[in-house]
């Protein structure tokens, strides 16, 4: 992303549509796919920013999965390949919207239109991806400024210019 903007801005930008227009009591088909692409956006930051692949293998096995489209191939990766956990909560409400982002968007075997009870499941999930991502920014913030104190980078900038 060339322009500086991360997953968490586009995932952000839907969140605010999507909760403008839910709060002003809009239940249409298109924010199941909306909701379902700001989750996955949501879970693609995570990955780009905290994945640190060590070699062309697992480089490849990120690039892929960025250009996934399922949360639970996403979910997978951050649990397996990232080792890190995510809540059961969350887990079991981004499993029920997984294939909203297809099926609500085009006509098909597996298509439908979302009804309010779908576009409650969006809204529970887009809420629980949200609350996921910002926590895990966090914590690596949290993680990054302790080893930045720890190692006082500040003592080696000061020896750098002699």
């Amino acid at each position: 992303m060339g322009s500086g903007m991360t997953y968490l801005d586009f995932a952000e930008n839907d969140y605010m549509f999507f909760k403008a227009a839910y709060d002003n009591g809009f239940r249409i088909n298109t924010m199941a796919s909306i909701g379902q692409n700001a989750c996955e956006k949501y879970l693609k930051h995570i990955i780009s920013e905290y994945a640190n692949p060590e070699n062309h293998q697992e480089r490849e096995a990120k690039n892929d999965v960025l250009r996934a489209h399922s949360l639970q191939k996403l979910m997978k990766y951050i649990k397996n390949d990232m080792h890190m956990s995510i809540p059961e909560d969350t887990q079991t409400k981004l499993a029920v919207v997984n294939c909203y982002y297809y099926n609500t968007r085009y006509p098909g075997d597996d298509s439908f239109l979302a009804t309010s009870e779908d576009i409650e499941d969006v809204n529970k999930a887009i809420e629980v991806a949200r609350d996921f991502t910002l926590e895990t920014c966090r914590q690596y913030s949290l993680a990054h400024e302790a080893l930045y104190d720890y190692y006082d980078y500040d003592d080696f900038d000061s020896h750098d210019s002699n």
